[in-house]
């Protein structure tokens, strides 16, 4: 090994910002571990998101991203989340996995990790440990607040938590001036947008100010004399990369606007224009960060997380807002701090996520709210930042010793594996029964179905039909051909593996599975004929119990 390289490896070993990135994952790993021992597996959306991160390298390539909810609200537009990216940076992992449940998991950790390692390595660039030690807080404080199901479920609303904070640290590192970090933001900011929609508000909101604050930017130095040739290049090359990123990572996004009609822009649009929905007051909507943001309201996310309506949570966050307008806009060391130019990024985030919260119609589904989290912690790092830089000289300037380093080290340390065995416990019930089901179903379809073979997975029940999914991705990552998905009434990429999609073949080219529930007194419907009974689970505290009716046509047997 080159001496350079040796040296330049102990550099990164011994640099403080290292330890720093590996303390901010003990959480996300210790999640990783204890899911991956639990034995999880795809179920309901995360098996559907699974599906598709394998249809990346097929012929069908994402174009959409995952459904949205859209059509069970009032107005019945169909639509889906902006983009397919997650399914994208996904892939690459998964395919190392043969796209195995391992390899999801996976995947999703790597993304995960690679969004903490940028979020702190970006805030120690900034300005070294005094930026970077607020951030890895606020990471590490995130990851308990969301909880290690949160953590590495490949669920699209999910997977955008994390990243959420690395949006917010890279918009904060180009408005202070590090316009390398640009491509960074794009990525970032792309990735959670397309993600889920209830996070795109709060991304419009920085973009625009990042933009507006960049033209005035260009148009005060346009013929600024002191700006050399080569600081010249550098800005261009920073837009250059950031410009062909951005066409990159939306290019599937913007194929989908050629290739389908009525394509998903105008789907959100009419579901937005066509709304029935009163949405929520701005009183409301307004009240729900307010409550994060203190430690009265700040709490872990749940499945029965409730909004904040007021009170002393909500009126204690309003003090922290207050906080941060003074942090932002006030004091004679503006308007050039980094702590100042947080708080300001965190104040613009809140305005636009309450804007986004007041198109909700109420709070029927708690992640819509889940981008509160992100930004309460990073407001919370940032008032510390500006609070440090206005502090006392003395206190400024006040350094550890190597043996109060390591002790703060192995403090925060166990503050990280506290974050996550403090956490909210996951809910494996559904998975659980998900994965009872497949155990047991699979092998059968594999030994009396040929490969290849076309199935169609229906069902009865809500149980059942969080259960299709499951069966339809584990078969199709067989090199099965699974019809299972819900129909809608506007063209998906996702048309050949719809239910319907088989329903004009000839009966006897594919095999049937339909799910079925117990009746509430424990009895069975009688199955059609020729069919066989699986029992696939037994009732229990998530349901009743499950059987699968299954039909194989002669010529599909192996």
């Amino acid at each position: 090994m080159p001496v350079s390289v040796a040296r330049r490896l102990r550099t990164i070993a011994r640099s403080p910002v290292t330890y720093l990135v590996l303390i901010a994952l003990i959480p996300l790993v210790l999640a990783y571990l204890r899911t991956v021992a639990h034995g999880w597996s795809p179920e309901g959306d995360d098996a559907v998101i699974a599906d598709r991160i394998r249809m990346v390298f097929s012929t069908n390539p994402p174009v959409m991203g995952q459904n949205s909810t859209s059509g069970l609200q009032p107005g019945k537009v169909d639509s889906h989340h902006p983009g397919p990216l997650e399914f994208y940076l996904a892939a690459p992992v998964a395919l190392l996995f043969g796209f195995h449940n391992l390899g999801i998991l996976t995947a999703v950790l790597v993304v995960n990790a690679l969004a903490i390692a940028g979020t702190v390595l970006i805030a120690w660039r900034l300005r070294g440990l005094r930026t970077a030690i607020p951030i890895t807080a606020a990471v590490v404080v995130l990851q308990w607040v969301l909880g290690p199901e949160v953590l590495v479920r490949p669920l699209n609303t999910y997977v955008a938590a994390l990243p959420a904070l690395l949006v917010l640290v890279s918009a904060w590192a180009v408005l202070d001036g590090y316009l390398a970090m640009l491509w960074v933001y794009v990525v970032s900011a792309s990735y959670v947008a397309q993600a889920n929609l209830a996070f795109t508000p709060f991304v419009v909101g920085l973009t625009v100010v990042l933009a507006l604050v960049g033209l005035v930017r260009l148009l005060r130095r346009r013929d600024d004399p002191d700006r050399s040739p080569e600081q010249r290049r550098k800005l261009l090359r920073s837009w250059a990369i950031a410009g062909g990123v951005l066409v990159l990572v939306w290019l599937p996004s913007l194929l989908e606007l050629v290739l389908y009609s009525p394509n998903n822009l105008t789907q959100l649009w009419r579901y937005r224009s066509e709304s029935k929905a009163t949405g929520t007051p701005w009183s409301r909507a307004f009240a729900y960060p307010l409550g994060q943001l203190g430690s009265l309201g700040f709490g872990r996310f749940t499945d029965g997380y409730a909004a904040t309506r007021g009170g002393l949570a909500a009126s204690f966050g309003a003090v922290v807002l207050v906080l941060a307008a003074l942090g932002g806009f006030a004091g004679r060391k503006l308007p050039r701090t980094a702590g100042s130019t947080a708080c300001g990024v965190a104040l613009v985030a809140v305005a636009a996520e309450t804007w986004g919260l007041t198109y909700m119609a109420g709070f029927p589904v708690t992640y819509w709210t889940m981008p509160v989290f992100a930004i309460g912690v990073f407001l919370i790092a940032a008032l510390v930042i500006r609070g440090w830089e206005l502090a006392p000289a003395h206190v400024r300037t006040f350094r550890l010793g190597p043996g109060g380093w390591r002790a703060a080290g192995a403090v925060a340390a166990l503050f990280a594996v506290f974050a996550s065995v403090g956490a909210t416990a996951p809910n494996w019930t559904a998975m659980d029964r998900a994965r009872t089901a497949t155990d047991r179903l699979i092998p059968y379809l594999s030994q009396h179905v040929a490969p290849g073979s076309g199935v169609k997975v229906g069902g009865t029940g809500l149980t059942a039909l969080t259960m299709n999914s499951a069966v339809g991705f584990q078969l199709d990552r067989r090199g099965y051909h699974a019809y299972y998905m819900l129909a809608r009434k506007t063209p998906e990429d996702t048309d050949a593996y719809h239910v319907d999609a088989a329903d004009p073949l000839p009966p006897d080219s594919y095999a049937q599975v339909s799910l079925v529930e117990a009746r509430p007194d424990g009895s069975w419907p009688a199955p059609p004929a020729g069919t066989q009974v699986v029992d696939l689970v037994p009732a229990d505290k998530g349901g009743p119990a499950v059987r699968a009716w299954v039909r194989v046509p002669d010529q599909l047997r192996p």
